[in-house]
């Protein structure tokens, strides 16, 4: 493992980290050596996480905390505990947001859009505004935004998500330019098709009305959509390209988009 991507020392939180990609991208960082708190409404399902990424472990490295990204005194409690827990905080990964309701623009519910937007673009604002003064500014401060694909590439049926992660996009610029006086990085990832528990489920049940197996749906997924590397992506390895911007090793890079959709979106420049 290369010297910059040890966080030994580092104190990370992660917001929807309970499940999904959030907790795959909390497992990387404790992997690398961080201290991680994972934020979850729920309180049973946020502590079985951190049981779960503790493992044997006696060091007590995970802090659950429960908070709603959508309430801005929860957001402030929540990043100050953590904050607190181990007297820094250097590493703040945003990625709670809603569940993928397949719909079209066109069909789109008002308060299915207004939710979408509100837990995920101004709940990473929230998050942001909360993590900005109390990040450290000694050269370890780092913000990493979970956008998607669908802010690139237009997965059909996804509008809603799309227009939301585009968003994010644009909140990760912003907030980059704003946060370099302070030394703090902003960076984005925007993963493609992975393998969470949602989707796996998602790809179960298609496969039932279908009459397939689970793995040919996707494999007819990647054909429709044109993933260029022919698969579905693991979460270890989104969380392994959230790692890396949170890292040493990507110090000269903010207000940056890591595209991690093996292929799926085709910039030509």
């Amino acid at each position: 493992m290369a010297a910059g991507w040890k966080l030994d020392g580092r104190t990370a939180l992660v917001t929807g980290g309970s499940r999904g990609l959030g907790y795959a991208i909390a497992q990387a960082l404790r992997d690398r050596g961080a201290n991680v708190a994972i934020i979850a409404r729920d309180d049973a399902a946020v502590k079985s996480a951190a049981s779960r990424l503790e493992g044997d472990s006696s060091s007590q490295s995970v802090l659950p905390i429960v908070a709603d990204v959508a309430d801005s005194e929860s957001v402030q409690s929540a990043l100050t505990q953590a904050r607190d827990w181990q007297g820094r905080l250097d590493i703040v990964v945003n990625n709670a947001g809603p569940q993928l309701i397949p719909s079209s623009l066109a069909d789109a519910e008002e308060h299915a859009v207004l939710s979408a937007f509100d837990t995920k673009l101004l709940g990473f604002l929230r998050v942001s505004q909360a993590a900005l003064p109390l990040l450290n500014q000694e050269g370890t401060g780092s913000i990493v935004n979970v956008a998607g694909a669908t802010a690139h590439a237009l997965v059909p049926n996804t509008g809603v998500t799309g227009i939301v992660n585009a968003a994010v996009v644009a909140l990760t610029s912003f907030l980059a330019s704003e946060a370099a006086p302070k030394n703090v990085r902003v960076n984005a990832i925007s993963p493609g098709m992975t393998k969470t528990e949602g989707w796996l489920a998602k790809n179960e049940m298609a496969a039932q009305q279908q009459g397939k197996s689970p793995e040919e749906v996707r494999a007819s997924m990647v054909q429709m959509l044109g993933i260029r590397l022919g698969r579905w992506a693991e979460p270890s390895e989104i969380g392994a390209a959230a790692a890396f911007l949170a890292s040493d090793d990507a110090s000269y890079m903010t207000g940056q988009v890591l595209r991690v959709d093996g292929g799926l979106s085709k910039p030509v420049a």
